[in-house]
């Protein structure tokens, strides 16, 4: 069987339904040789995952997924094996955190203006890591009886057409990308295909990433077509960018989507630890 590699996965840490542990089982079930945590702005649960993965003979990478924003287009950054000791780091980690706290503020202020009362305390209380999602109120909106699935609560109130929607704040690109870098990790743009449908806007927008020092591309990923895993694979050869990529794992949050659902491969994985010698 060949080496397998998912480097786009989610726990509870974040906004997914699978704890570390579970993660890790999941996947030395699946059959992969190496996994990487990228849970939303936080690495809180690198250090748990990287004894687990050495229990279970996993390959294990440090990473993180950054949300930003530039000229309007909602921007994911992937970050892998950082120095998690940074201040600066930290720092940023601790801003976003606070960022993510005033949203959901005001999309609960909009539900119960709505009639849909729900606290901050609630929402909270469901994370059982400090990242606090959508997913939580759709889960307490659930709970609640106020909506049947997780598609209507997005549909009609926390989608960017709901009701109760309030746009995310977020770093520029350009910055965590320098932040990643200062932070001798390797930056990849996770799921371009997610920014916009124009590929010449897409592709605009990946050329000033490169600039600013972006290292590699996602170019498997769950909801790829093969013509869209093709035309990225091209664009990364074309660019000299780091192939990177796996299923965005989210447990229950995402369903249909499994461990290993795509995954690069150990060739792809030594070119990521060669990147990761020339930024130290």
């Amino acid at each position: 069987m060949k080496e397998r590699y998912d480097l786009h996965t989610h726990t509870t840490y974040s906004d997914g339904t699978f704890s570390v542990e579970e993660l890790l089982k999941r996947a030395k079930y699946v059959g992969l040789t190496g996994i990487a945590i990228t849970d939303h702005d936080t690495m809180e649960g690198i250090r748990e995952a990287r004894e687990i993965a050495k229990d279970l003979g996993l390959d294990f990478i440090s990473g993180i997924e950054f949300s930003c924003f530039y000229n309007g287009y909602e921007i994911h950054i992937l970050g892998y094996l950082l120095n998690e000791k940074s201040e600066k780091l930290a720092t940023k980690l601790l801003d976003l955190k606070k960022s993510r706290r005033e949203r959901n503020e005001k999309i609960i202020k909009r539900l119960n203006n709505l009639g849909l009362k729900i606290t901050i305390e609630e929402i909270e209380n469901e994370a059982t890591g400090s990242i606090v999602s959508r997913a939580h109120i759709c889960n307490v909106m659930m709970k609640k009886g106020f909506v049947y699935t997780k598609g209507e609560a997005f549909r009609q109130y926390l989608g960017n057409k709901g009701a109760a929607y309030i746009e995310k704040g977020g770093s520029s690109p350009i910055e965590i990308i320098e932040l990643i870098k200062e932070c001798g990790g390797v930056s990849a743009l996770a799921h371009p295909h997610l920014i916009s449908d124009s590929k010449e806007v897409v592709e605009k927008i990946l050329n000033i990433l490169i600039k600013a020092g972006l290292d590699g591309l996602e170019v498997e990923y769950s909801s790829y077509s093969v013509q869209d895993t093709k035309y990225y694979k091209k664009i990364a050869s074309d660019k000299n960018l780091l192939a990177v990529g796996g299923s965005d794992f989210h447990g229950e949050n995402r369903v249909g989507v499994d461990l290993a659902h795509t995954s690069i491969s150990k060739e792809d994985i030594k070119d990521l630890l060669k990147r990761k010698e020339t930024e130290v």
